[in-house]
């Protein structure tokens, strides 16, 4: 199975590549902010020990986290952040290592992890390859303008305190270019998909070989 770790800054549009392979490729889709959040609601691996270290209330009364007041006190106290991350960011891994496996016997032949912060999380020995999406920073800046209710400041904040673009460069093994247009980035994605499906004799059959 292709395992694609997924990343790039904030409007560079990676999300949308994903669920393009979802559609297209039938791969199986691990974004790592939604793990994090599933593993901490009611059910959760670590929905406990985070409430023991949050205290009852920081819940509401269906048992799920109050998000708007935990984010609150987060940025207030670096060190709960801290502690909150030592906990959930293992489990997140072994989250994943599971859902890999799932997709695995499902006979999936791609699947893809999807993490702003995948350079340096820990995932490389689980990834085929890094792919980072990238898109220049005006463009970027546009395209989050007119579709999400936030400031320029606020996105350029987010920006300055992610990789740099030289960072993601040299950590990625494949580098996507998003600037064009949809149809422009699939191609270079099939292209790149069907590259890797030659390389890897399990998946051959995919390509067309």
């Amino acid at each position: 199975m292709i395992v694609i770790g997924m990343t790039g800054g904030i409007g560079c549009g990676k999300s949308s590549v994903s669920r393009y392979l979802a559609e297209k490729y039938n791969a199986a889709l691990m974004i790592a902010d939604d793990v994090a959040n599933a593993i901490c609601e009611p059910g959760g691996r670590v929905y406990e020990e985070v409430k023991a270290l949050l205290g009852k209330e920081y819940y509401n009364e269906d048992g799920t986290r109050n998000r708007a007041k935990i984010g609150d006190r987060a940025f207030k106290e670096p060190a709960l952040l801290e502690a909150l991350n030592r906990i959930i960011h293992p489990a997140v891994r072994l989250e994943i290592e599971d859902l890999l496996k799932k997709a695995a016997e499902e006979g999936r032949k791609v699947a893809v992890i999807e993490s702003a912060i995948l350079v340096g999380a820990g995932y490389r020995d689980l990834c085929t390859e890094y792919w980072y999406v990238y898109v220049e920073k005006e463009e970027r800046i546009r395209r989050l303008l007119a579709s999400r209710p936030i400031t320029r400041e606020k996105i350029e904040s987010v920006m300055e305190s992610q990789l740099s673009e030289e960072a993601f460069k040299e950590a990625c093994e494949f580098l996507l270019d998003n600037t064009g247009t949809r149809e422009e980035t699939r191609l270079k994605v099939d292209a790149r998909i069907a590259f890797l499906c030659g390389k890897d004799p399990e998946n051959r059959e995919e390509s067309g070989e």
